[in-house]
């Protein structure tokens, strides 16, 4: 009676444990996913636990653990009296419609009922998979290093806070582990367990009382980035390697070649073409930008963006919906955003720094959105107002966008002062060199792009020596050449407004945006305006309007705003987008074939192989027939002879050592009840040994063509 209470509370206390492991792996769920009612899915995995516990019949254990699967759908998704059954016929309608979903891969598709359902059986089975360890291999080693790894990695790379988790894996874990391999080789009894609790227990008492060291890897994300960074920095120095063209975050290695990219990131309905900016830098490094190292974040609640844009500058508030081709932790917004609202209840966050903004719940966690409504105001600059504008006196935001490495080669700094030397005003001098770029030799490319080496700086290369890159060879070196002689500028990287498809309903203009689309340009401060935007960039133009005063007797025109179906670009422009229109035959082949067309030719021709195989015997003889069909000199019977010879061994009459070619001969006449076999051997002794065919091939060949049949039956 002893022993049967005993091996209870065993198999109590191990339930325990299992209920505990799996439970660190759902909590953080709540965290780093989107997974709601987390609890339920920790209810079940006590449900399963508890009914092992029970001697319960397996059939009336799953019976219980179906019926809370159900129970809790229903009530997280169907919302119908549960014993009406409604919610039966919605679930297989549900995985019915998912199997398609499933064969083709579309797993962004899948609804959150199906979801759910799919984690339930997960779970199901990491639970008999746990308890199997535990109470049958008495293991659990494995399992527990996963989830000191998973919790690890979540509490590294994501917004969960391990700690805690971190100290119970140590506590009880090794605890656990110890226990289970003592086990193994000797009974348990009270004094060990006491005696390993007790060792664990001061052994985590001392080190958590203990003084600690530093950490000695404060980020090891940024610690990878770095390690990243360099090792792209030693190969890309000797080798550029092909990207593929789109935004990116990491900027400090800028340089080398680029691929098009169609894919589509989101359509815009919108009223008027411009900038979709999505974050600035102003650290040049002489090889990138990165971003000075700041954490101010600004919140924007109830989505009124109360951000300083522009002073005494003529707008005028316009609206665009924006639709994400899949959910983005970013936005792209127009400069001058007033107001943003999304389905989700979410607040809008702007990291100063670089003006890249985030969506976030309430207690600042990223919340993806792939659908907002934004209000801006469109500018339209004064030229005479720009020209008015007086120097900088904000000493803290000169010295930030004029900041320059120390490596920049004079020669840069010179050719900024050459470009600029007649003119008086910080706007002239922008617009000269805006302008060079336009001249000079300057052609716009993406494939034959150079990779700045190790004594190299981007700009003075592509100034000096290339002359040939893209919008962030153009945009870089006007700011670059602005920054040297004085002149507050950033470098700004979003997207262009893209492809006019059209007008909605509503008459508003509609616009795709594609990977193609991704571009950087510059912005320039003037002081009681804010940052000005400018287009360095061959082929590109600046959506933005710039006025000019004219005198009161010669009326201004005001061009009728058209939108036509292309965007006007200039002639290298349209020439380089059909040269990357063109697919290279990699390319084609790949469009062609995708991975899954071409795992099922490859199945599809092991197949075939196979089935070939296994069949060589029924037409094999018919190949050896048509290749001797119309060869008709005794010449040829040799060959023919032979092959007869192997199609017997294949049909199963083997030639035994030592038999003569007559005496094989007899032994095939009497498997078939003919003397063919007898005619054609003497046929090719005579032709072998005395090299006179007596009767002609031509004669016998009825003969061979017989024998060749009957091995097919």
């Amino acid at each position: 009676m002893n022993n049967r209470k005993q091996e209870r509370m065993y198999r109590f206390m191990l339930s325990l444990v299992a209920f505990w492991l799996l439970w660190e792996w759902l909590i953080p769920l709540k965290t780093v996913s989107d997974t709601k009612n987390v609890d339920v899915f920790i209810g079940f995995v006590a449900c399963c636990l508890l009914l092992s516990l029970l001697p319960l019949p397996r059939w009336l254990a799953a019976s219980f653990k179906w019926l809370y699967i159900f129970y809790a759908l229903n009530a997280l998704f169907f919302h119908v009296p549960f014993f009406s059954f409604r919610w039966f016929s919605l679930l297989i309608q549900e995985i019915v419609a998912h199997i398609t979903i499933v064969r083709h891969f579309r797993w962004m598709e899948m609804t959150n009922v199906f979801r759910s359902f799919l984690f339930f059986l997960l779970l199901w089975m990491m639970v008999y998979l746990v308890r199997y360890w535990l109470f049958v291999r008495k293991k659990i080693w494995l399992f527990y290093a996963l989830t000191v790894l998973y919790i690890a990695v979540l509490d590294t790379f994501t917004a969960f806070y391990g700690n805690g988790a971190i100290v119970r894996l140590v506590t009880i874990g090794f605890f656990l582990v110890s226990w289970l391999h003592y086990e193994r080789f000797s009974k348990i009894n009270a004094k060990w367990l006491l005696v390993c609790a007790a060792s664990i227990g001061i052994s985590v008492a001392i080190a958590y009382v203990s003084p600690k060291l530093p950490p000695q890897w404060p980020d090891p994300v940024a610690f990878i980035k770095g390690y990243a960074k360099e090792t792209k920095q030693e190969t890309t120095a000797a080798s550029s390697s092909v990207k593929k063209i789109g935004y990116g975050t990491n900027d400090s290695r800028l340089g080398g070649p680029f691929e098009a990219d169609d894919t589509i990131v989101f359509t815009a309905i919108d009223e008027q073409r411009h900038y979709w900016r999505v974050e600035t830098k102003d650290v040049y490094t002489g090889k990138g930008w990165e971003v000075r190292d700041t954490e101010e974040i600004r919140t924007f609640h109830n989505g009124n963006i109360t951000h300083p844009w522009w002073e005494n500058v003529k707008k005028t508030i316009l609206a665009a919906h924006v639709q994400m081709a899949q959910a983005r932790i970013y936005l792209a917004y127009p400069e001058g955003v007033k107001t943003i609202s999304a389905p989700q209840n979410v607040v809008f966050r702007m990291q100063l720094s670089n003006e890249k903004m985030y969506p976030t719940d309430r207690e600042s966690y990223i919340q993806p959105v792939q659908e907002y409504v934004v209000t801006y105001e469109y500018p339209t600059f004064s030229v005479e107002q720009l020209n008015a504008a007086p120097p900088v006196n904000d000493r803290s935001l000169v010295e930030r966008y004029t900041q320059l490495p120390d490596t920049l080669p004079p020669r840069v700094r010179q050719l900024a002062q050459t470009i600029t030397k007649e003119k008086t005003t910080p706007y002239e001098k922008a617009k000269a060199i805006e302008q060079y770029f336009h001249f000079n030799g300057f052609a716009y490319e993406t494939k034959e792009v150079a990779v700045p080496g190790k004594d190299d700086d981007y700009v003075d290369q592509f100034l000096f020596k290339t002359k040939k890159g893209y919008c962030d060879n153009f945009s870089t070196s006007m700011v670059v050449m602005l920054r040297s002689i004085g002149i507050p500028a950033r470098w700004v990287k979003g997207y262009t407004s893209g492809e006019y498809i059209g007008e909605s309903a509503n008459g508003k203009k509609m616009y795709t945006i594609t990977n193609n689309n991704a571009h950087s340009w510059v912005e320039v401060y003037f002081s009681g305006i804010g940052w000005v935007p400018f287009e360095p960039t061959q082929g590109f133009s600046n959506p933005y309007s710039f006025t000019e005063t004219t005198p009161k007797s010669v009326p201004t025109p005001v061009p009728k705003q058209t939108e036509p179906a292309q965007p006007r670009v200039k002639l290298d422009r349209i020439i380089e987008k059909e040269r990357a229109s063109v697919p290279s035959w990699k390319e084609t082949v790949m469009a062609l074939f995708t991975w899954k067309k071409i795992a099922w030719i490859i199945l599809a021709v092991i197949s075939i192989m196979w089935l070939l195989y296994a069949t060589r015997r029924k037409w094999r003889p018919y190949v050896t027939l048509w290749r001797f069909r119309y060869l008709h000199s005794d010449d040829s019977f040799g060959k023919a002879y032979i092959a007869l010879l192997k199609h017997l061994r294949d049909y199963g009459l083997h030639r035994k050592q030592g038999q003569t070619l007559r005496q094989y001969a007899a032994l095939v006449d009497d498997a078939f009840g003919t003397n063919e076999m007898s005619r054609l051997t003497h046929l090719y002794e005579r032709i072998v040994y005395k090299n006179d065919a007596g009767e002609k091939w031509g004669e016998m060949k009825e003969l061979w063509e017989n024998l060749i049949k009957r091995t097919v039956s």
